[in-house]
């Protein structure tokens, strides 16, 4: 019995022991437990507050990236050419984007008049335009117009839209563009709630339209400037081509002046002589017809030694030759007082009289004089649709510029191809046009033509002179030459001169 006792003293014990050990692991589990909640209470609370933070951090970077995009698109704008109204239409569609509005307007008011914006067209959020005549009236009203001074920053009015019929704000702002022209920008907001640093962003509107005005302006007046002196330059290096062309005459005129001195006097007495042994020939050639016809008259045997002797010395053909070479001689003397002639009226060019001048005899004039040059190698024709015109001027020396035209246009074209000699009128000018279907002259040959002794003929066939004493002429008659040309097509040479 004492031994059943203690066995169940020992259980009891054992029992109560363990029951001790169970209840201190549950004390243990329980207070694991609670610091396991209060850890993850903890650690949920970390989380939430950087979840939190991390929205935010992600909402002012996106509207960072918004203010940045609207700032890099309204200083973009800045690079554009654009008229004030398109300057104004982008920064219209810049802040309605940027501010997140239900829809904007961009006006211009001149002279108390609105020149853009005066229809009921309004920019909406989504950047599209619509016609809403009651937004439009909205915005009318709200502004005021007759303000012509410009805004610090944006202004803000209460109103009511009348789609929604609830309270919202409108935005606008003022900058005076030029004098009395003034641009307005107007936003409409979904609500009645206002980002202040929206507004701040907002406020950089004013700095680039300012900064868009004068820049156009200064644009305007540079463009205009480099304009003058574009001009300016093109009229200073035509004057410099001038004077150096007129120096160059100039130095020509006197070399001219004095070879034509120089020739004149000897070519004078070539010219006085021969004239006088040609007739003096022509004496001992009628002396020597009428000792034949004595000698025929007595016959036998004087009338057979004469004609032994006129046919042994060949009188009659020496004769003729002599009579010939005579002729050439004077012809080349002509010849050559004529270039004299030519020599002094360039260097002397106010000198002759100019009377009443008729454009197709002149042209005819000069057909005639180069016909031996054209007559087996071109087809010349002379063109006069509306009738002939007349002009003043010195007939000599404008035959001698037309010939010279017309032969440097038979030089130019090929065999078989067609030169035609115009006459037209445009408004008190008289055209003396030669047109031919030649080889052309290029830019470096055109820039070159009025060179004196500038030529593109061979050696021996041209004295490059021509067209310097054309020009002299030309001047000196009050008219123009104007020459275009293109290798391979022709060219057209036109002398202008004033009519009657």
């Amino acid at each position: 019995m004492s031994g059943s006792y203690s066995a169940e003293q020992e259980r009891i014990a054992s029992l109560e022991a363990r029951v001790n050990s169970l209840e201190r692991q549950l004390k243990r589990q329980k207070i694991a437990r609670k610091n396991a909640e209060s850890f993850l209470e903890s650690y949920s609370q970390d989380a939430y507050l950087a979840n939190q933070a991390l929205r935010k951090s992600l909402s002012d970077s996106k509207k960072r990236e918004r203010e940045l995009l609207y700032l890099n698109r309204t200083a973009a704008e800045l690079t554009k050419s654009q008229s004030s109204k398109g300057f104004i239409h982008s920064a219209l569609s810049s802040a309605v984007e940027f501010s997140g509005a239900y829809c904007g307007k961009a006006l211009i008011v001149k002279d108390k008049k609105i020149v853009v914006g005066d229809d009921d067209s309004i920019l909406m959020g989504k950047g599209e335009w619509q016609s809403n005549t009651d937004i439009t009236a909205l915005f009318l009203e709200t502004l005021p117009l007759h303000l012509e001074e410009s805004y610090e920053h944006w202004c803000i009015s209460v109103a009511e839209r009348p789609d929604t019929k609830q309270e919202a704000r409108v935005l606008h702002f003022m900058h005076e563009v030029t004098k009395g022209e003034f641009a307005w920008l107007a936003l409409l907001t979904n609500d009645d709630s206002l980002d202040e640093e929206m507004l701040f962003v907002l406020d950089t509107t004013k700095h680039y339209i300012n900064f868009n005005s004068r820049y156009q302006s200064k644009k305007s007046l540079l463009n205009h400037q480099q304009d003058e002196l574009s001009s300016i330059k093109k009229d200073r290096d035509t004057l410099e081509a001038r004077l150096v062309s007129a120096d160059k005459m100039a130095m020509l005129g006197q070399l001219a002046a004095g070879i034509a001195h120089e020739i004149n006097n000897p070519i004078g007495y070539v010219r006085s002589n021969t004239v006088v042994a040609k007739e003096i020939f022509n004496d001992y050639q009628h002396a020597l017809e009428d000792i034949g016809r004595l000698c025929n008259e007595a016959g036998g045997e004087l009338k057979d030694k004469f004609h032994e002797c006129e046919k042994g010395y060949s009188l009659k053909e020496s004769a003729a030759e002599i009579k010939e070479m005579f002729d050439e001689s004077l012809e080349g003397i002509e010849r050559i007082i004529e270039i004299v002639k030519a020599l002094r009226s360039f260097s002397y060019p106010g000198s002759g009289k100019h009377v009443k001048l008729s454009a197709i005899e002149s042209m005819n004039s000069a057909m005639k004089l180069t016909n031996n040059l054209h007559r087996y190698k071109n087809q010349v024709s002379l063109l006069a649709e509306h009738g002939d015109v007349t002009f003043m001027g010195n007939a000599g020396q404008i035959q001698q510029v037309l010939v010279n035209f017309l032969t440097n246009a038979i030089y130019a074209t090929p065999e078989g191809k067609h030169i035609y000699l115009k006459v037209e009128k445009r408004g008190d000018k008289a055209l003396l046009i030669v047109e031919d279907e030649g080889i052309g002259m290029s830019d470096d040959v055109l820039q070159k033509v009025f060179t004196p002794f500038f030529t593109t003929k061979p050696p021996g066939d041209g004295t490059g002179l021509g067209m310097s004493i054309s020009m002299t002429i030309v001047e000196e008659h009050n008219g123009e030459i104007d020459i275009q040309s293109e290798e391979s097509k022709g060219t057209q040479i036109t002398l202008i001169l004033p009519l009657v």
